[in-house]
Parts: C-alpha cells; structure tokens; sequence
C-alpha cells in the first residue's frame, strides 16, 4: 500500500483513539467526582452521541490538511486547537438545548474538551514518531543549495523526526569548489541529473539566495514535473513573517506581501494585557505560599532581606523597579566593585560572560536554588500586574546594556519587557547578547497570543530540565 496513504489512515485512527480515551476518561473523572455511576461508559451509548463529533473532527481536520500537509510541530498543534475551539462552540447550544445543562453534564463536557487538548497533539505525535521508525513517516528531501541559507534549511527542517524529513543530497549549481557548509552535515553534494533520477516520491526545497535568484527561479518550474511538492525558503531576515497577507496579481507573476506588526495595534495590546492579569491572578496564589517560604528561607541564611529590587528599562524607555527574590550575599556590590578596581581575572569572565557567572561566589545556597529553578523570578509577577511588566517579552534590560541592542532597540522599548521570553527557551544564562538582542527582536515583530502561549509552555519545560541556568 502507498506510504501516503497509510500515513493518512494511522493519523485519522490515532484521532479516533484520542476522541475515545478523552469521552472515556471523561466519564471516569466525572464519577469519580460524584462517587457514584452517573455517565456509565458504553460503545453503544456512545457511538451514537458522538457520531456527529466524529464526523465534524475528521471533516475539519481533512479540511485543514491535518492528514498530509506536514507542518512545524507548533504550528500543527495551533490549526488543532482552533478547529477544537470550533467543534467546541458548536456543541455548547446542543448541550443545553437539550436540558444537558446541569453540573455534572457541564464538567463532563468541559473535562472531556481539556483532555482533547492533550491527547490530540500527544497521540499524533506518538504516531508520527512509531511511523517514522517504521521508516513510514519518512520523506526523502533535497536541497538546491550549499550557502548559508541551504543549511539553514537542513537544520530547520531535519530538528524534528515529527517532520519526518531525511536530507538526501544537496544539489550544487554553481559548481563551487568549497562546500565547507554542507560537507559538515554527512550529506552528499549531487548533481542536478542525478536528482531527476531519484527524484520518486521526494520533496524539494529551493534555497534562495541573491547571487543565484535567476537561476533557482528557472529551475522551479521544471522540478514541479518530478517532485511531490517544491519548497522555497527565501532570505527575509529582519522582516515581520508572522501573519504575513500573501496576494498576488492575475496575469501576472508578482507577489505582493502585506506586512504588519501585530503589537502595534491597541487591540492586539489590549488582548495581551488582559492574557497577562487573568493568568498573573491565577498564578497569584502560588506566588503568596512560596514567597513567604522562600522569602523565610532567605532571611534564615543571611538575616537580610528577601526582596532584590534593581531598576530596569521599560515600555518606552522609562525605568521601572524589577522585584526578585535576593539570590545574592548582602555585600555583593562591594564584592564586585572590589574585583572591577582590582583587575581581578574574575571580573574579566563575568564581562566576557554576559555579566554572569557559572559558579559566581556571591551567589547564597537557596540563591544558587532559585536561580536554576527560576523561582527568583516569581515577584516579577506583581510588576505585571501593575503593569510594568508582561508575562512574556523581551529580558528587562539594566540601562547600560539598551546601547548594545543596535538595532533592536528600538523595538526593545516598544513593549514592555517579559518575565520569560524567546531567550529564556534558548539557552537562558548561557545565550549571548547579541543572540538575545536577535530573538527579541524576532518575537516583538512577530508577535502572537498564541506564541506567547506556546514560549510559557516551554519555559516550564526548560525550568523543569534546568536547562542552562546559572
């Protein structure tokens, strides 16, 4: 049976399966919560309630080429959650139409919603993984490339086996005689007539530069005859992508891109300030028992104070005082301007490191604890709430440090800054700044609800795995 095909089928099973262990679980939660058996599960019962529901996902899903369009991973998971957002809304007046509306029937619908939200995305990327081991979900690629932008494009699409892409082959069309870029990634340089040749069940991906635009552009054309599908990636570095309007002309062989920045409209401002206080109010709780325990904790070691309070630059420039937790001894300045009037090799490592240092002696035990667990940060949450701060966002700068920004400067002042960012899920202590410069300029440009959701979701991630923090 073709490899496509059953790629469909196992994905559109793997749905099905997540549809049935949601309702299920759902049931079983819902029980539980009375004690008694008030949504006893069975097939029948079942089948024919959500027979509606089944056909909607799998219509909407079909719809949004969820079965053979392959996209980045989040990507996927957004186009998943807004066709459940859909489903959801269209179910709510069924639901209460039919008298369904008291409390156990309305925590039956609302657990089995939320479980759709994780199995989904979990029980397909189960699948895409299994298939691809099975060499299912594999899909031979060639690039036409071996500059910079080629390799960009290897290590974009080859991060993921949840892609399923294998690099097969760069093609060269210049003839280069230095390949120092792609010989690096254990992948042959062929020529164009031997890419023809292997071409069966393959994609492409055409590379773009300035030097060779002309003639990649000729070359498109003829390689749509032999490939399942032509990729192009183009060389926009600095430009808006997020939402990009794509339009183009009849007749003619023009593209017109519409480019807008999504955080300089005051709705989208608006939404973003109302994500950050209904969240920083749900997250409240958890900020007043912590911070008492660790603010004890604190106190305990050193007798100081538990609170750090350093200014910052904020929307527009102003300053602002950062609040978090100490994680430093009380003499910590004095220690610093000791080693900066010293010449002391210590103070050369922490410039030469971003200001910070691995094992930086000034550093208290519970500090060294909050520092790897982020915990230090968790008052930043009162700066959000009044609204110095947002949830996510560029890292809130010292005022020496806005001058090395260059260019992103003035973005960095356009927003406020963030508690956690594009910087914090890319290495955190151990990113350079003008890589942290980079990302938030990235994401101030391409600002999304739903980016902000996904950088919190991977913050946690990283805090969990400690990854690079110091």
């Amino acid at each position: 049976m073709n490899k496509i095909i059953v790629q469909k089928y196992c994905l559109i099973l793997s749905d099905l399966f997540s549809i049935f262990c949601s309702y299920y679980l759902a049931t079983e939660v819902v029980n539980h919560l009375n004690g008694i058996v008030t949504h006893k599960f069975n097939f029948h019962h079942w089948s024919w309630l959500k027979l509606l529901d089944v056909t909607m996902f799998i219509v909407f899903f079909w719809q949004k080429q969820l079965y053979f369009k392959r996209r980045p991973n989040w990507e996927e998971v957004r186009i998943i959650y807004k066709v459940l957002l859909i489903i959801a809304l269209i179910n709510v007046p069924v639901l209460f139409f039919k008298h369904l509306g008291a409390t156990t029937n309305v925590t039956l619908f609302c657990t089995f919603w939320l479980l759709l939200l994780l199995l989904i995305p979990l029980f397909r990327s189960i699948t895409k993984l299994a298939l691809f081991n099975m060499g299912i979900w594999q899909r031979n690629l060639y690039i036409v490339g071996i500059d910079e932008n080629a390799v960009v494009g290897y290590e974009l699409l080859t991060a993921s086996n949840l892609l399923g892409y294998k690099v097969k082959g760069f093609i060269d069309l210049t003839n280069k005689t230095s390949k120092v870029l792609v010989s690096e990634r254990n992948v042959p340089v062929i020529k164009l007539e031997e890419l023809m040749i292997q071409s069966k069940n393959s994609e492409i991906l055409v590379c773009l530069d300035g030097q060779n635009l002309a003639l990649h552009l000729k070359l498109i054309n003829s390689l749509q005859t032999y490939f399942l599908s032509v990729m192009i990636l183009p060389q926009l570095d600095g430009l808006p992508l997020y939402g990009v309007e794509v339009n183009h002309f009849f007749g003619n062989e023009q593209l017109l891109l519409r480019l807008e920045s999504n955080l300089s409209s005051r709705f989208n401002r608006m939404i973003k300030r109302i994500f950050d206080i209904i969240l920083s109010f749900i997250l409240l709780p958890i900020l007043l028992f912590l911070g008492l325990l660790i603010s004890l904790l604190i106190f305990m070691e050193d007798r100081g104070s538990p609170f750090f309070i350093q200014k910052r630059i904020g929307k527009y420039g102003r300053l602002f005082g950062c609040v978090k937790f100490r994680t430093m001894h009380k003499d910590a300045e004095q220690i610093l301007e000791q080693w900066r009037n010293h010449d002391d090799p210590i103070y050369l490592e922490y410039v030469a490191n971003n200001y910070k240092l691995p094992m930086d002696p000034r550093v208290t035990k519970i500090g060294r604890f909050l520092r790897k667990t982020s915990l230090d940060e968790l008052p930043q949450l009162i700066n959000v709430i009044i609204g110095q701060m947002s949830l996510v966002g560029p890292r809130p700068l010292l005022s020496g440090e806005l001058s090395d920004y260059t260019d992103g400067e003035f973005y960095y002042t356009q927003v406020s800054p963030g508690i956690t960012g594009l910087w914090q899920i890319s290495g955190r202590s151990k990113t350079l700044f003008t890589d942290r410069a980079r990302l938030d300029s990235w994401y101030i440009k391409n600002w999304s609800l739903w980016y902000d959701v996904v950088i919190l979701i991977k913050t946690v991630v990283v805090v969990i795995k400690s990854d690079g923090a110091y």
